[in-house]
């Protein structure tokens, strides 16, 4: 049965209204259209919701549970394991969102967990999230008996601020500081990541959007501020404290192969935003590919329900892209014994 998704009130960023052509020189425009949309049903699945794998504490001093909805086919198989982190700008993290994809990916042959992370309302930066969500990835790791989990074969899939998060902690599985408790365990490292119009330098999120939205970012404080540490900062005030938090910062040539997607309209994050992660992967001799959808926005974010762009992300074409890429990465013969 699809989780309910609680009301959620507007997000506090204002949207473009209008955006530059994309850069496709790196990358590549995939055309959606009229185009048939993903499959169903087609597979039996199990579904084990509210499964706890941290407890951290909040700036109230009080203690939460973070926990993780494991979707999985019906069968004895062990499978690879797809952590997915949902967006919310880092000011909520609701793991019931993109219910259907998550499903669709999973009849596909995977283990997929969403998980909870935490946001700047629980007080949590950058580093934060993805202490978490690599707690995720050991807990899973250490419990893959549990649940019919392949432990060598682990991607990250992450929407938005879900795929920042996904990006930043695929690329500093070698630094202490990010890692919490855990240390730099080989059960945090994983062997794919999926970053779906994800931000990254946040300084940058409206460089390719009209000037009236650019202007808001350089004067007003947003929440990104307080993501990155520097509650109520603009962000030029902070460059050290946004570019420590930009996952392109941290990428070396150990980084495990990158998916990254974004939407041609995309109104809510810039598209050079994967770019520059892409960019920067590709600097270092990662295995990196972009591709840009054309005339999809942010998700859904804005659009009518039943409209090419609503349906681009849901569409055979785009999610035929981020299977493929997970079973050639984590059905490999190679991953170590």
């Amino acid at each position: 049965m699809e989780p309910e998704i609680p009301f959620v009130p507007k997000l506090p960023v204002p949207t473009a209204r209008t955006i530059a052509p994309p850069d496709l020189a790196d990358s590549t425009l995939l055309k959606v259209g009229p185009n048939p949309q993903m499959t169903l049903g087609d597979v039996e699945i199990e579904s084990r919701p509210d499964v706890a794998f941290s407890t951290v504490k909040l700036p109230n001093g009080e203690s939460r549970d973070l926990k993780a909805d494991i979707l999985r086919p019906a069968t004895e198989d062990r499978l690879p394991l797809v952590l997915f982190l949902p967006g919310g700008a880092f000011l909520r993290c609701n793991k019931a969102m993109a219910f259907d994809l998550r499903r669709h990916v999973a009849e596909s042959g995977f283990v997929v967990a969403s998980v909870e992370y935490r946001v700047t309302p629980d007080g949590g930066t950058y580093v934060d999230s993805v202490h978490d969500a690599r707690a995720a990835l050991v807990h899973l790791r250490q419990h893959a008996d549990d649940f019919g989990i392949d432990p060598r074969a682990v991607a990250l899939w992450g929407e938005s601020a879900g795929g920042h998060v996904a990006a930043l902690t695929g690329v500093t599985h070698e630094l202490p500081e990010f890692s919490g408790d855990l240390g730099t365990l080989p059960l945090g490292t994983v062997q794919a990541v999926v970053d779906a119009f994800g931000t990254s330098l946040l300084s940058a999120i409206a460089d390719d959007f009209d000037e009236e939205a650019r202007l808001h970012y350089e004067r007003t404080a947003t929440h990104f501020s307080a993501y990155v540490g520097k509650p109520g900062a603009l962000f030029s005030e902070i460059p050290e404290a946004v570019g420590a938090a930009d996952p392109a910062t941290h990428v070396t040539a150990s980084a495990p192969p990158f998916l990254l997607l974004h939407g041609s309209d995309d109104m809510l994050v810039s598209p050079s935003q994967t770019q520059h992660v892409h960019q920067a992967l590709r600097a270092a001799g990662v295995d990196s590919t972009r591709y840009v959808v054309a005339g999809a926005n942010h998700g859904d974010f804005g659009v009518l329900a039943d409209s090419d762009a609503a349906l681009a992300w849901s569409s055979a074409t785009v999610t035929n892209v981020i299977t493929e890429f997970l079973h050639r990465h984590l059905d490999s013969a190679d991953l170590p014994k």
